[in-house]
């Protein structure tokens, strides 16, 4: 049959099912080849920004980074030190900046003694730092290292340093006098300790110092071989061993004394040749130099009398002295 017999035998319900079907099948095609051209669009899109990520990178910026010499944030000084370098090793992902450091004071005030805007390379740097003459450093160094990176990100790490002392401290220390039944007149600078006459006989290889009083001498520090030490005791006599201490005064102050953290005035002393030191009077320091080899220093700080059993007066004889020792590790 002919289009337009088929049209005419269709009353107008059906043509407007048809003329509907046809509109709908119309509008389904358009979206479709909308829908395709948008997905053909953002495929683009996701394949663009996959190429745009994949070539670079975003770089994370960490703070910076500071490794100190073998991995040791400290140093005990020894002996034989002179000066001290402190080494660190420090490292930014973004370009360094500055670099500072700071002494630290006990109380915690901050001093910088160093300032480095000139590195090794935009990133990295070997920061050298030295402290010269630990000979007369006597307390705790610390020293503040601080990082800042163009980013402003700011690391900073404490060193410690710890001076090598090189001498011992004995203080308020009593010797008895020659008739002075309870307290010792013997004293061994190598362990700060006083002996009475019994005890000393058997340390007598630890005795460096004897104290005794009398009427010609007055407050008298000696050795176990001085003829008048051995007088005032004449154990000492026949001790095993009897050691050569020799002494000398100074005209070291009591403040002076105490001022004192090292062996560098000790050690400085020389013609130490006498066996004992008599006359002593508070304030006074002398020096002596033990058979050992070992430096020190005593101050008097105190001479007092005891009652005398016999006059049942106060005397020296019977009294003590009170010392402070500084002598040579």
């Amino acid at each position: 049959m002919k289009k337009e017999s088929i049209l005419k035998n269709i009353n107008f319900c059906q043509k407007s099912s048809i003329i509907r079907l046809y509109a709908y099948f119309y509008i389904q095609i358009k979206l479709f080849k909308i829908m395709k051209k948008l997905l053909l669009f953002g495929l683009g899109v996701v394949a663009s920004l996959s190429t745009l990520t994949s070539c670079k990178k975003d770089t994370i910026i960490s703070n910076p980074t500071i490794a100190f010499l073998n991995n040791k944030s400290s140093y005990d000084a020894v002996k034989a030190d002179t000066s001290y370098t402190f080494i660190a090793d420090v490292e930014a992902t973004g370009e360094l900046d500055n670099i500072k450091i700071f002494e630290v004071s006990e109380s915690g005030k901050e001093d910088q003694v160093l300032s480095i805007t000139k590195f090794d390379t935009d990133t990295k740097h070997e920061v050298k730092y030295t402290i010269s003459n630990l000979k007369n450093v006597t307390s705790t160094i610390k020293l503040k290292i601080s990082v800042t990176d163009k980013k402003t990100n700011v690391t900073s790490e404490i060193f410690t340093l710890n001076p090598y002392i090189s001498i011992n401290t004995y203080s308020a220390t009593l010797l008895g006098s020659l008739y002075n039944n309870t307290t010792g007149s013997f004293y061994s600078t190598s362990n700060g300790l006083v002996y009475n006459v019994n005890t000393a006989a058997t340390n007598s290889s630890l005795i460096d110092l004897i104290y005794y009083y009398s009427g010609g001498n007055f407050a008298t520090i000696g050795a176990a071989d001085d003829s008048n030490i051995n007088t005032a005791y004449p154990s000492t006599v026949n001790w095993s061993t009897k050691n050569k201490t020799r002494f000398t005064t100074t005209s070291i102050t009591a403040n002076e004394f105490d001022a004192i953290k090292n062996d560098a005035t000790i050690d400085a002393i020389s013609s130490i040749s006498d066996s004992k030191v008599i006359g002593l009077a508070v304030g006074n320091v002398i020096a002596f130099k033990t058979e050992a080899g070992k430096k020190g220093l005593v101050k008097i700080t105190k001479l007092t009398q005891g009652l005398n059993n016999i006059t049942q007066q106060q005397d020296f004889q019977f009294g003590t002295i009170e010392i402070v020792v500084k002598v040579q590790k």
